[in-house]
Formats: structure tokens, C-alpha cells, sequence
């Protein structure tokens, strides 16, 4: 960004071609040989002054300075500096002291850079046409001999889109007008050894800037930025001693505070928080490893640890857990493949073993299997096809084995069998119909006398269990 004052080419050291005297006349001796062309010239005034003068300064036989005179003061200066018979540097004096300059660069006959110098004979301004259109696109004023501010027009309207301004002759400031219609949409800020420290980028019409960077030894330490154009900054963005990404945070609430928290490493995001809620820390964190999701945890009462965990493999997720009862381990954890939850199994009660286990295919239950009197026993399986309960199988003497059979269809129940005397056989049927017993049908001798009565199942729901539907969350 240094480099901007050196684009406006060599007219930045115009003591190079501003003559500070007016030449003086050499005289040349002649032989008394053959005759010699005169090193200089000078015609005279009616009053005997010199009003011309003409001078062959590398000594090629041709003129290449012209100065002219009124009234004995010189008043103004041609030059052909690469003697090739073309004035290229126009001088103009007042009261004998050189005022203005006019340098063609190009060697088109026309000036393309003009100066003008103050009293003291330092330049003031400087002005250039630096596509050579005959159109002035570049001024420089200068305090003391020192720059003090530059002006150029970017796309040939005759009027400045960038600006220069300098401190003691060091850039200090820089702002462009982006869309070349006078309203400053970059602004950046430079130390006295020239690094930028600070760069403001402006939306056409606001006074307040959208993006702001900062840096530190010309490199970028922080952005802030307004993402949504209400004048707030909602987005900061952080880097390291070498430039590198480091954290970001987004306000998304509009309250002037960060809500959201993402951490990078060697530039690849490790971690991402969320504060949903507001309450000033996170309650949502997400683990990153080679850029892919592996872990994410959430708070959703924001008490101040997980209660909810996610397992990612390759971005996918592999398996959920949950601590629903607030007991500082997980009591509901679900298994997933390929992105579809295949097992799921519940803790209702403080042991190890699971009160329901869940079984599903292509994300839909097709097995359950339940502890009815949560003590991990698990006496009650259940059958699903297409998330509609198909059968039950009930353990009631705690032998492990099922002693009641009840089928349904369409969600209705239809039909039920019992073991009677636990022999793995069923000894009564009942049949169903609206909810109630239609027929009872005696299998075996264990099954006479008894009384039709509605199977103990009825405790459980004929419906999918509320925790298969939790585990496809």
C-alpha cells in the first residue's frame, strides 16, 4: 500500500527537471580558421536589453535552450533536454523567479505535467496527465517541499475518485471513492512507517462502515463488520501474530454481543459455540477435527453442563446421548447408521441395564424391547412394521420368557394369548373386536374355567413407545 505515491510516476521529484536559474551566457572563442557555430546567442530589445537568448549546451551545433527576457528580467525558459530538436520543458517566471513548470514526458510536443512553485521556489502543486489524453488526472500539493495531499481521477471524468493525505511527508491516509461518483467507499489509515493500520470499508451513502480491519506491522489482526447494514458491528473476526484465521463471533440477536463463537486452527475450524438463549455462554458447542464435525455437545437448560451429545464419523452422525434426568450421565443413547438411527436404548432407573431397547430399520422402530416395572428386567417386547405395532410378547412371572401373546391390526388390538401354567404354550385365545373381547377360544385343559379377562398388556399403549419417536429427533 506504500507503493500508491510511486504510481503517479517520476513527476513525484520535480527538482529534476525544474531549472532554479535561468542559464548563463557562455561565450565562445573562434579560431581564426574556418568559422564555428556560436555556443550561445542573444538577440536584443530596441532598448538594448536581451530579450532572447538561445544556448547549444552539449555542444552538438544546435539550440536547445531559449530564454526570454522582458525588459531585462527573465520571463520565460524552453528546453530540449534530449537534444532532439523538440522542446520538452516549458519555464515560466515572475519577477525573475521561476513560478511554473511545463514537462512533456512523452515526446508528443504537449505538456503532461505541470508544476508550480511558491515563493520560495518549492513546488506547491503538481499537476499530470498520466494516460496522456490531455486531460489532467493527477494533482499533488505539497507543504514545505513535502507532500501533503494527492488527488487522481480513476476513470476519466476530470474529477478525483482517490485521495492521498500525508503527515510530515509520510502517507497517513488513503480513501477511495469505489464507485467513481465522489462518496468515499474505502478509507485506510498508515503508521509513520507506512503500514497500513487500519482500513474502513463503506457502503455507497453510509457515513459509519461495514468492514473494518486492523492490523499490527502490516499484518491483519481483527475485522469488524455490520453484515446486516444497521450501523452495529455484528461480526469480529481474529488472527494470529502471522495473519492466520484465529476466532470468529457474531452477534445474530442484534444486542451488540456475541451469541455465536467459531475457534480455528492453522486456519480450519476446531470448534463452534452457540448462546441461544442469550445468557452470556455457550450452550451449544460443536468439535471440529480436519474440518469435519466429531462431537457436538448442547446445554439446552443452561445449567452449565452437556446434557446432549452427538458422535460424528467422516460428517456423519454415529450415535446421540442424553442425560435427560440431569444425573451427570447419559440415560437415553441412540445409534445411528449411514445418517439413520438403527438401535436406541433408555435408562429409567439408576443401573447399568436398559429399561428399552429399540431396534429400527431404515429409521422406522421394528423392535422394542421394555422394563414395564423400570428395573432393567426387560418383560415386554414389542413388534413394529412401518411405525404401526404389530405384536407384544409379555413376561409375566420374571422368567424371561413370554407367557402373553396380543396382536393387532391397523393399531387395533385383535387378538391375545396366554400361558397360563408357563409352559411356553398358549393355553386361552381371546379375540377382539372395537376394543373389546368378541370370543374366547380354550387351547388346552389349563385354559377351561377361565374367565375372559383383558390381558395384563393393557398397561402399555397399543402405540409406538414415546421413546422410539424420541430417538429419530
Amino acid at each position: 500500500m506504500m507503493n500508491d505515491a510511486a504510481k503517479f510516476g517520476s513527476y513525484m521529484r520535480p527538482a529534476r527537471w525544474i531549472l532554479s536559474l535561468p542559464i548563463l551566457l557562455v561565450m565562445v572563442a573562434l579560431t581564426s580558421a574556418a568559422p564555428r557555430k556560436p555556443k550561445a546567442v542573444f538577440h536584443y530589445d530596441d532598448e538594448g536589453q536581451v530579450a532572447r537568448q538561445e544556448v547549444d549546451t552539449n555542444n552538438d551545433g544546435k539550440i536547445d535552450v531559449w530564454t526570454f527576457y522582458v525588459k531585462g528580467q527573465i520571463d520565460r525558459q524552453e528546453e530540449d533536454r534530449d537534444f532532439n530538436g523538440k522542446v520538452e520543458v516549458w519555464s515560466f517566471y515572475l519577477r525573475g523567479k521561476l513560478d511554473k513548470q511545463q514537462v512533456d514526458t512523452n515526446g508528443d510536443g504537449k505538456p503532461d505535467i505541470w508544476y508550480f512553485l511558491g515563493s520560495q521556489g518549492q513546488v506547491n502543486r503538481a499537476w499530470k496527465d498520466t494516460d496522456f489524453d490531455g486531460q489532467v488526472d493527477s494533482w499533488r500539493y505539497y507543504s514545505r517541499g513535502k507532500p501533503d495531499r494527492y488527488e487522481q481521477d480513476l476513470n476519466r471524468d476530470g474529477k478525483p475518485d482517490r485521495f492521498l493525505f500525508f503527515t510530515k511527508g509520510k502517507l497517513a491516509r488513503k480513501e477511495e471513492a469505489g464507485n467513481r461518483d465522489g462518496r468515499i467507499t474505502v478509507r485506510e489509515i498508515y503508521d509513520p512507517q507506512g503500514n497500513v493500520i487500519r482500513k474502513e470499508e463503506f457502503r455507497a451513502g453510509k457515513s459509519t462502515p461495514r468492514l473494518v480491519s486492523l492490523y499490527q506491522g502490516g499484518t491483519l489482526t481483527r475485522q469488524e463488520e455490520d453484515k446486516n447494514g444497521d450501523s452495529r458491528i455484528d461480526l469480529w473476526t481474529f488472527f494470529d501474530a502471522n495473519g492466520e484465521l484465529v476466532r470468529r463471533e457474531v452477534d445474530t440477536n442484534r444486542d451488540g454481543k456475541p451469541d455465536v463463537w467459531a475457534h480455528y486452527v492453522d486456519g480450519k475450524l476446531v470448534r463452534h459455540e452457540e448462546d441461544p438463549k442469550g445468557i452470556g455462554k455457550p450452550t451449544l458447542i460443536a468439535h471440529y477435527a480436519d474440518g469435519k464435525l466429531v462431537r457436538q455437545e448442547e446445554d439446552p437448560k443452561g445449567i452449565g453442563k452437556p446434557t446432549l451429545i452427538y458422535y460424528y464419523e467422516r460428517g456423519s452422525l454415529i450415535r446421540r446421548e442424553e442425560d435427560r434426568q440431569g444425573r451427570g450421565k447419559p440415560d437415553l443413547i441412540a445409534y445411528y447408521e449411514k445418517g439413520k438411527i438403527r438401535r436406541q436404548v433408555e435408562f429409567n432407573h439408576p443401573g447399568d441395564e436398559p429399561d428399552v431397547i429399540t431396534g429400527f430399520q431404515n429409521g422406522k422402530p421394528v423392535r422394542q424391547e421394555i422394563s414395564t416395572k423400570t428395573n432393567g428386567i426387560r418383560d415386554l417386547t414389542r413388534y413394529f412394521k412401518g411405525e404401526q405395532l404389530l405384536r407384544e410378547e409379555v413376561d409375566t412371572n420374571g422368567d424371561r420368557r413370554p407367557d402373553l401373546w396380543v396382536f393387532y391390526r391397523n393399531g387395533a388390538k385383535v387378538t391375545q394369548e396366554e400361558d397360563l401354567n408357563f409352559d411356553g404354550q398358549p393355553d386361552v385365545r381371546y379375540r377382539f373386536r372395537r376394543g373389546r373381547v368378541s370370543a374366547k377360544e380354550v387351547l388346552t385343559d389349563q385354559g377351561s374355567g377361565v374367565s375372559p379377562q383383558p390381558a395384563t398388556v393393557e398397561q402399555s399403549s397399543p402405540q409406538p413407545a414415546v421413546s422410539s419417536q424420541q430417538g429419530q429427533q
